[in-house]
């Protein structure tokens, strides 16, 4: 497949799967009131956002590396700050969903790996793969995205719950709605 069909295709996928998260999340008043659930919600939105963003400035002068490396460098830079920020939430809260704090710390060498070879490109072509710092960038993304999918879908189909951080006013203006969030979905 070519480099620039392969970054379209991403850059599309990766911001319509960030459209549908902010639709979950807009479902889950839990995530927008309580900060470490926001926080969670926000890394999971980076894994969709910053490989469509490096997507789409990859497309805009593909012969100009200094562009896409850039934009690569800070992108993965980027990465590594929120994932290891979610992942010091994820250990504060004690009830958090184990395999997305596992998401988080294997996303962060994944995210480094992407500024490295950003920063220096030659790497890859030393290791004789075969592949140029663009291909290999792009395998790097797919991974990326795919663990995105990941976390996305072990916080969605985590059950409500009522938060110690929401703020209690909502609990008793409405208490059928924090009945409900305590029962869970009903089957």
């Amino acid at each position: 497949m070519e480099t620039q069909t392969f970054y379209t295709t991403v850059g599309s996928i990766s911001f319509t799967l960030l459209g549908l998260w902010w639709v979950v999340v807009q479902g889950r008043e839990s995530w927008r009131t309580n900060p470490s659930r926001r926080r969670m919600a926000y890394a999971v939105s980076l894994h969709f956002l910053l490989p469509g963003a490096m997507s789409i400035l990859s497309l805009v002068a593909p012969d100009l590396g200094l562009l896409w490396r850039v934009t690569f460098a800070t992108a993965g830079a980027l990465g590594v700050i929120g994932a290891s920020y979610v992942v010091r939430t994820l250990r504060e809260e004690h009830d958090s969903p184990r395999i997305a704090q596992a998401i988080e710390l294997i996303a962060i060498p994944i995210y480094a790996l992407v500024a490295v070879i950003a920063l220096v490109p030659e790497l890859v072509n030393r290791l004789g793969i075969g592949l140029t710092a663009l291909q290999a960038e792009a395998i790097i993304l797919s991974i990326l995205v795919f663990f995105g999918v990941q976390a996305a879908w072990i916080l969605m189909i985590e059950p409500l719950r009522a938060d110690a951080g929401a703020p209690q006013a909502s609990v008793r203006a409405a208490p059928d709605e924090a009945a409900r969030r305590l029962e869970g979905p009903r089957s």
